[in-house]
């Protein structure tokens, strides 16, 4: 005959094991729902500020490109 009290030892182990599995759980679970938030908010941040750099770009002409070279002392002979 099992006694009662190994009975309840058992339990209890298993009861721990099932609470530290769920606790765990649940912590990655809030971890990997604030990393979706988060990815979403910058994804969001990202194409408003795409769109912007692209307003901005077609609001600006274009500029021509202007040698530099004449000066600077490159190709001095001094």
């Amino acid at each position: 005959m099992v006694k009662f009290t190994t009975i309840l030892l058992v339990l209890t182990r298993e009861e721990g094991i099932i609470i530290s599995f769920v606790s765990v759980a649940l912590f990655f679970l809030i971890l990997l729902i604030s990393g979706i938030r988060k990815t979403r908010k910058l994804n969001e941040e990202n194409r408003k500020l795409m769109e912007s750099i692209d307003l901005n770009l077609k609001e600006t002409p274009e500029q021509r490109y202007r040698d530099f070279t004449e000066t600077h002392s490159y190709g001095s002979d001094s």
